[in-house]
């Protein structure tokens, strides 16, 4: 009878931590293939998120991907990278990877890549074989930014490179390529982009609240957790 309530506690517990979580956007300014977005303005900056995915946590526990992008039109200029963006619920504040945790995680990019409409290649990806779907600029607005703007993979230092295209893992590196990294934006230069990542762990049903500091000003998005 001992072992019956012990296997049965195991498996609620199993059930309650594999349940799936849906999420969705308040005040979405368009979707654009799927890609639900969010845009925020103020006097001296812009600042754009999107979200892909609908669901959470599961057999997979995804983590939370979003796209940033953010532009100046005034005020100083700003070296913007992933410390200036949080996440709460409630009291809590949940993580935010920066570019070198998130190197060292080991989630699996593929499923929520592909939400954002970027195709994984099944081939190895290396320094001589770059796709091009391998680049993510943003959905359109004032991320419309040059191409040659938009390639963080370009700054990356040797070190880096090498050991990320050394990496197995296809989704990872194209993860890797267009992570937030750190970017100097300027008063009316290019908006500047990339994905981030919130760890799931302590994301339950309630409202994600996500905030984007740019100098005095402070971007805030609301995401509904049911």
């Amino acid at each position: 009878m001992r072992s019956l309530v012990v296997a049965s506690c195991l498996s609620v517990a199993f059930i309650a931590g594999c349940a799936k979580l849906s999420i969705t956007p308040e005040q979405v300014s368009r979707y654009n293939n799927g890609v639900q977005v969010l845009t925020s303005s103020q006097p001296n900056s812009k600042v754009q998120v999107e979200v892909a995915q609908k669901q959470l946590k599961g057999l997979d526990d995804p983590p939370l991907v979003l796209y940033v992008g953010a532009e100046l039109t005034g005020g100083s200029p700003l070296d913007f990278d992933s410390s200036h963006i949080s996440v709460s619920e409630g009291q809590r504040n949940l993580p935010v990877l920066s570019f070198k945790q998130m190197l060292k995680s080991s989630y699996d990019f593929d499923p929520v890549l592909q939400k954002f409409n970027i195709a994984v290649p099944s081939t190895p990806i290396t320094g001589d074989n770059i796709p091009s779907p391998m680049f993510y600029y943003g959905q359109g607005a004032f991320l419309a930014y040059d191409m040659m703007m938009g390639v963080p993979f370009m700054m990356m230092d040797d070190a880096q490179t090498q050991a990320i295209m050394q990496d197995e893992r296809q989704a990872f590196k194209i993860m890797a390529i267009n992570y937030l990294r750190k970017s100097t934006l300027k008063p009316n230069s290019k908006a500047r982009g990339g994905f981030v990542v919130v760890d799931p762990k302590h994301i339950t049903a309630g409202t994600l609240v996500v905030r984007v500091a740019l100098n005095n000003e402070v971007h805030t998005f609301k995401i509904d957790v049911k």
